[in-house]
């Protein structure tokens, strides 16, 4: 078989095969924002409360602390 009759049988079993990739790839960049932002809030809570602990040695009132100053709350 040449490549060219190679490709032509690929395209024949996935139609559909770059329409799909391309959507997974959009809904992939459409998810980074959110993760970004998700990623912040966690690396805030830790080291909120760790600060916080340090001074209330008390980790269930740290972490609200903590959950309330990152979220803007507080």
């Amino acid at each position: 078989m040449t490549t060219k009759k190679i490709w032509k049988k690929i395209y024949k079993s996935n139609k559909h095969g770059a329409i799909t990739g391309a959507a997974l790839i959009a809904i992939a960049i459409i998810q980074i924002p959110g993760g970004m932002k998700k990623a912040a809030e966690v690396i805030c809570i830790g080291q909120t409360s760790n600060k916080i602990w340090k001074t209330e040695n008390n980790h269930s009132e740290a972490n609200m602390l903590a959950v309330q100053r990152c979220n803007g709350l507080k």
